[in-house]
């Protein structure tokens, strides 16, 4: 009888340490992202998997604008460009990689402080799939123009794996990236 009274206590503790953990690890990642500090951000972000997601959707983005299958010269420099640790951090603070202050002022960013609410709203924005977390921010955003983000627990840590934009923020990439980097063939 004593051991019921022991277990339960300690099974409810360690549901909520699971549940509150990456909630915690996410408010970390966006502290770090608003100060710009790559050293932290090194820990908690798998920029190896984040990168591959990013420049994917980039990829299709473009082969959507351009109604081509072949990947140009633009792709190419947009792809390394996005792999930039800087351009990294503006994309997910600003929710923009370009320069230009009117592009960037009418798209949301992912790990804005006012991107999360409270921790109430992204809990509930949140979704548990064994060891890997998904949260949908910016939590008063519509759904088009909401990005989800995808943590997973590596050797006990969350770790930003994969970020999904909005289909804003892809044509953004696609037209600051990949356009803006097109071979210039002058007028004949």
């Amino acid at each position: 009888m004593r051991w019921i009274v022991v277990i339960i206590p300690a099974v409810i503790v360690l549901l909520v340490g699971y549940t509150v953990w990456p909630i915690f690890d996410l408010y970390r990642i966006a502290l770090a992202v608003e100060t710009r500090n790559l050293v932290a951000l090194q820990e908690m972000v798998d920029f190896p998997s984040l990168r591959v997601s990013l420049i994917k959707q980039i990829n299709d983005a473009y082969r959507k604008q351009s109604d081509k299958s072949q990947r140009s010269v633009g792709v190419g420099v947009g792809v390394v460009q996005i792999s930039r640790p800087e351009l990294l951090l503006d994309l997910l603070g600003r929710g923009s990689v370009s320069t230009d202050p009117s592009l960037r002022s009418s798209l949301a960013a992912p790990f804005a402080s006012s991107s999360f609410g409270s921790p109430w709203q992204i809990w509930l924005n949140s979704d548990y799939s064994g060891r890997t977390f998904y949260v949908t921010v910016p939590v008063h955003s519509p759904s088009d123009q909401r990005f989800q983000i995808r943590l997973r627990l590596l050797h006990w840590r969350w770790k930003l794996l994969a970020l999904d934009l909005p289909e804003s923020t892809k044509a953004h990439l696609v037209e600051v990236l990949v356009l803006d980097h097109q071979p210039k063939h002058p007028a004949h």
